[in-house]
């Protein structure tokens, strides 16, 4: 009835998840799991798991997945099970998801009505939360994100969900422009406000690999740099791919490992990683940075789009900027590559 499946997370560490599966005669299927940090735990919890349902039949019966499961619970129940394969990005929208009204009703019952007054009530100050207005793209993520959870409950718990009707909601949701896909952005830094960071326009860098970028997996001859989970649609976990860097790259990066910045940099980490930040720290240093000196309408990701577009403007072909970027498909990186009618030498 039970097994034991190990995961590895990012960071190196074991995980193990204990699954019970029953299909018994006049019962319902029933499925359960749970994850440990040791397998001797989790062998334990199947062992007491198993007798208690011997014992007590009707446990059966009342199977964590029932019709009555609200969404709240099935999300906690889904990162519980995929723990260590999405990112802080994804679990965090999942546990802000959960301080909403939609989050106690049935993911039986959930319906058009539900998805509509979700929507409408993102679009407004909610004070029990303790958020602001959020745009339609963010909404349309959140949508994306509850749609996860309910396909995860229809395969992996055999929930009678209606992904039908969730879909043909949202498309009426994106018709009318309650929803809607992220916003092309052209806005682009100027020379002035490179300066302070170079290194993230040159190596076409998201800001959390910025901050994973390992000493030890950087290939001098090859001029190659390996970034560990990059970011995918389809998961990041496991998804190591090698970045090219530019001789422009390569010379901010012997600037950062002079003896001098690495004293600077004051961190315990500062001979593994080649910024040993966090990416948090960077992002509220960036913001502070901005709304001192007045820059308007900057977003840290705008100097990665900087970096493809000056690739662009160099003479790279798409493969070739995809070799520093690591977009996925080349459609996604279209819209990175915004030429300016003047040529941007690099410096």
């Amino acid at each position: 009835m039970g097994s034991i499946f190990t995961r590895t997370l990012s960071d190196g560490t074991l995980r193990y998840r204990a699954v019970i599966r029953i299909q018994r005669k006049d019962y319902p299927a029933f499925r359960e799991s749970k994850t440990f940090t040791t397998k001797r735990i989790a062998e334990k919890w199947v062992k007491k798991r198993e007798v208690e349902i011997e014992d007590n039949p009707d446990i059966l019966n009342g199977n964590q997945h029932e019709k009555s499961i609200r969404l709240s619970d099935a999300i906690d129940l889904y990162l519980n099970e995929t723990e260590g394969v999405y990112s802080k990005t994804k679990v965090n929208a999942l546990k802000l998801i959960k301080k909403f009204p939609i989050a106690k009703k049935s993911i039986m019952k959930l319906n058009s009505m539900d998805l509509s007054d979700h929507v409408a009530l993102r679009k407004t100050y909610c004070p029990k939360v303790q958020v602001g207005p959020v745009v339609p793209s963010t909404i349309l993520h959140e949508l994306l994100q509850i749609r996860s959870v309910l396909t995860h409950a229809s395969v992996m718990w055999e929930t009678p969900v209606d992904l039908n009707a969730f879909d043909r909601t949202t498309a009426q949701l994106r018709k009318t422009r309650q929803i809607s896909a992220s916003r092309v952005r052209d806005r682009l830094p100027t020379n002035d406000e490179l300066i302070i960071i170079m290194f993230a326009v040159f190596s076409c860098r998201r800001r959390a690999e910025l901050t994973r970028m390992e000493l030890k997996d950087y290939d001098q001859e090859l001029h190659a740099w390996k970034i560990k989970n990059v970011k995918t649609p389809k998961g990041s976990l496991g998804n190591n791919k090698e970045f090219s860097v530019s001789d422009e790259c390569q010379r901010i990066i012997e600037i950062l490992m002079h003896p001098e910045i690495r004293r600077r940099f004051k961190s315990k980490n500062s001979d593994k990683y080649l910024l040993p930040f966090s990416s948090a720290t960077i992002s509220t240093e960036f913001y502070i940075a901005c709304k001192h000196l007045g820059i308007e309408d900057l977003r840290f990701h705008d100097l990665r789009h900087e970096g493809c577009t000056r690739l662009a403007e160099k003479g790279f072909t798409i493969p070739q900027i995809q070799q520093c970027s690591l977009h996925d498909s080349w459609q996604s990186l279209q819209r990175y590559v915004s030429l300016k009618k003047s040529h941007i030498k690099f410096r």
